[in-house]
């Protein structure tokens, strides 16, 4: 027996734990899709009106070609996110091709 403990106490039984799976439900893998989306799809997009706004803003005509960097940038990143992408799969609605 324990110093601390009572006689009592020490014929409790522990608690059994166990294992829980957590299942996304579609809603949750939509979401993630979409932050995932207008995380890296909306990035680009918001440095080329940075440096578009810059250009107009000081007269640096130079500054477009960061621009056009970014929107040829977020074209590869559509085609990326589009290829990448497999909701569908995931919940279960579209059938396999």
């Amino acid at each position: 027996m324990s110093a601390v403990a009572s006689a009592a106490a020490e014929h409790i039984p522990a608690p059994v734990l166990e294992a829980v799976e957590h299942v996304l439900t579609p809603l949750e893998i939509a979401t993630a899709e979409m932050y995932r989306w207008m995380l890296w799809f909306g990035l680009p997009v918001v440095g080329a009106a940075i440096t578009i706004g810059a250009m107009f803003a000081t007269g640096w005509a130079w500054l477009i070609a960061p621009a056009i960097s970014f929107i040829v940038g977020d074209i590869f990143v559509l085609v990326w996110l589009c290829m990448s992408s497999d909701t569908n799969g995931l919940i279960g609605d579209a059938p396999a091709h």
